[in-house]
């Protein structure tokens, strides 16, 4: 019944519907809509109800922006939507319900799984609406969104009733409410579910298989969401190829990851829907699995040559799976090529093709090196190959002009072992952050021998944050005492990242080293710590700088 509606008149035109049997009702039991149509009597629409919260009738639009901002970056939950389905529900406008509708076919797996839980809390705030939907769906008057949105209520009955329904509606906007309800925390739910599923699985459509693939396979960590995702899983392993054709190429990536995936391990694909997925696919997983695999079944061809295009391969794992293949098959040219590439993987399988076939690749990187402005893979590769007779070559490399030269230079130093503070203590005001990390993961072993008030005077916060940040981390491993009057100095800092960090730093102190820290400052040091404590006790607050005092062995101010 809907508000303010004569009771004679919803009794009319309930019993005319259910005369014309827009849903076959007999076929999911007359006990439960015995059951059901009891239920819908004990909550009825009396008028002591409290008020429906529901907004007025919405656009289309509106429910496309909700829809929308569930899915976006930051995105809010789902109970906009939720409430706006609902009153669509409500209002019964034929075009809303067919944009309500078309729009929960098109929806992602993350917008059905956060509106299953938004639309149960909508409904306790409707409960005029709730009682008589209720009473629509014992008549069989729900329409298709309806039954989608009845399947999420928080009665178990009305939600098993909803599962009747729709199993018995050819739509594929009942897949996935059904797939949620396999996986619902009421057996009998649950078993009706799995039940409608189990029959359409057996002679599935393309559109309803993935339509329950995308949340199926959302489900399946979930402590009853593994039954439908192995039962789909094997469908793609044994079933009609056409239905693993069509889930090859769907937009949802978990469906087109487990497709590939299971299609490999039963040899469904052939090497050229294989190549083009490792070209085409923009999931990483699939292009080096499939890159894996293309490999083996063109070695196994004895056509390894058809993997070449895969050189040009903007997966740095699937150019190091072609070049390996290419080299095993006699063709190092694409090693010899590879030994510049930029990525450290493919170099590393270039070296080792060129070593199997019994060439040094040091040598290449030393004639390459002494270029006027060498790549900076060519410094970095001969790092990874040379000696420690090659670090003066390489050293010539720290004024490189592009930043990423310099900082190769400075990480193949260290490689080679002759990376030392008398070399790189300057470059710590390198302009170029990515520079300046690495000259402090090499200075990190001298820290209690660099020039301690030069660290400090990069610790200004005139200088830039790469630059400070840089000062903090060799500061801090300098010595414990040092690292925590720095952290003292640096929690009320004008920058937020260096006061986080100074603020997280105390608190892991006090939680993992305080208790096992057995030393206490002395002198000078210690005299330093409390004055800084003084400082800042109206940052850190009272009870932890107390908690500090008694971890220094320090008197209470």
């Amino acid at each position: 019944m809907r508000d303010g509606e004569d009771p004679q008149v919803s009794a009319a035109r309930a019993a005319g519907a259910l005369n014309k049997g827009r849903v076959v009702i007999d076929s999911i039991g007359r006990k439960l809509l015995r059951r059901l149509r009891a239920r819908a009597d004990d909550l009825g629409v009396p008028a002591p109800l409290s008020r429906d919260h529901l907004p007025v009738q919405p656009t289309a639009r509106q429910l496309r922006d909700a829809a929308a901002a569930i899915t976006s970056p930051g995105g809010r939950n789902a109970d906009e939507l939720a409430g706006l389905l609902l009153a669509v529900d409500r209002d019964g406008d034929p075009e809303l319900l067919a944009s309500a509708e078309q729009l929960l076919r098109q929806a992602s797996p993350r917008v059905w799984l956060m509106l299953d839980a938004a639309t149960r809390r909508a409904w306790w705030e409707a409960p005029r609406w709730s009682a008589a939907a209720v009473q629509r769906l014992s008549s069989g008057e729900s329409s298709p969104l309806g039954l989608a949105v009845a399947a999420f209520h928080p009665d178990g009955h009305v939600r098993e009733a909803a599962v009747g329904y729709l199993a018995e509606l050819h739509d594929t906007l009942a897949m996935p409410a059904l797939t949620l309800r396999a996986a619902d925390w009421v057996p009998q739910v649950r078993d009706r579910a799995r039940s409608a599923l189990e029959h359409r699985l057996a002679e599935p459509s393309a559109a309803e298989l993935v339509a329950a693939a995308a949340v199926a396979f959302t489900l399946r960590e979930r402590r009853e969401g593994r039954w439908l995702a192995d039962r789909i899983e094997g469908v793609f392993r044994d079933g009609p190829v056409e239905l693993l054709t069509t889930a090859l190429a769907v937009s949802d990536w978990r469906t087109r990851r487990i497709a590939h995936l299971a299609a490999l391990a039963a040899g469904r694909l052939d090497l050229a829907r294989m190549l083009h997925a490792v070209r085409h696919d923009a999931d990483l997983l699939i292009r080096i699995r499939c890159a894996e695999a293309a490999v083996r079944t063109a070695a196994a061809a004895g056509s390894v040559d058809r993997v070449r295009p895969l050189l040009s391969s903007g997966t740095a794992m699937v150019r190091a799976e072609a070049i390996d293949a290419l080299a095993r098959g006699g063709d190092i040219a694409p090693a010899i090529a590879s030994l510049v590439d930029g990525n450290p993987i493919v170099r590393a399988v270039a070296q080792a093709a060129l070593r199997r076939a019994g060439s040094d690749p040091v040598e290449r990187y030393r004639r390459l090196v002494m270029h006027s402005l060498p790549a900076p893979a060519v410094i970095a590769g001969l790092g990874e190959t040379g000696t420690a007779e090659d670090a003066e070559v390489i050293r010539a490399s720290l004024d490189h002009a592009q930043a990423r030269g310099r900082a190769e230079a400075v990480r193949a130093l260290r490689r080679l072992g002759a990376a030392g503070p008398d070399t790189l203590f300057a470059m710590l005001t390198d302009p170029s952050g990515a520079v300046t990390r690495q000259v402090t993961i090499t200075l990190r072993p001298w820290a209690s021998r660099l020039d301690l008030t030069r660290l400090r005077e990069l610790l200004n916060e005139r200088n830039p944050q790469h630059v400070r940040v840089a000062a903090y981390r060799l500061l801090r491993e300098r010595d414990m005492w040092t690292r925590l009057l720095v952290d003292l100095e640096l929690v009320a800092d004008p920058s937020p990242s260096m006061r986080s960090r100074a603020r997280n730093d105390i608190a892991a102190w006090l939680t993992r080293e305080a208790a096992t820290t057995y030393s206490m400052p002395h002198g000078r040091t210690a005299d330093a710590l409390a004055r800084q404590l003084c400082d800042v006790e109206d940052v850190l607050g009272p009870d932890r700088v107390r908690l500090l005092r008694f971890h220094l062995g320090l008197k209470p101010a």
